[in-house]
């Protein structure tokens, strides 16, 4: 009864050493998606954006009813931001974004549109020759003049 459980738990690890993916380096020309943490979910006022030891933090810096101004801060050197909403009602153009400190770990927009609940922002960033994506909802700008939307 003791060997079957512990034959079990030594056949999941090894079942993942072998087949599990093995975390790399990412390559300069591809392209890798960013995971968002949970404050991305709730009216936290700041999205987490991690992949491994990569990571971008956006942030509302400024909300009216019809603009919304974003800072994307970095712990890497960025050549290059674009952010856009992406709604099931309109197709948005992305903005490119603007590096607000000499270390290109700063950057900022800003959107001369409103949006609606049902919109998602999408960022892309290159470090290194490498691009990062992602997706989130909106949910997290809610936090600062949330009426006047």
């Amino acid at each position: 009864m003791l060997v079957a459980p512990v034959l079990a738990i030594i056949a999941w690890f090894g079942v993942d050493h072998f087949i599990g993916e093995k975390p790399h380096a990412a390559k300069p020309g591809e392209a890798y998606s960013l995971l968002a943490r949970s404050n991305c979910r709730y009216d936290s006022g700041q999205c987490d954006l991690v992949n491994g030891d990569f990571e971008l933090t956006l942030r509302p810096t400024g909300m009216a009813a019809s603009s919304v101004d974003i800072e994307l801060v970095s712990k890497h050197a960025l050549q290059r931001a674009t952010i856009g909403l992406a709604s099931a009602a309109t197709g948005a153009p992305a903005s490119v974004m603007a590096a607000t400190d000499a270390t290109s770990t700063r950057w900022s927009a800003s959107f001369s549109q409103s949006y609606v609940d049902d919109s998602a922002l999408r960022v892309a960033v290159v470090a290194d020759g490498t691009t990062y994506y992602a997706e989130v909802p909106l949910v997290f700008l809610r936090l600062e003049n949330d009426g006047a939307r």
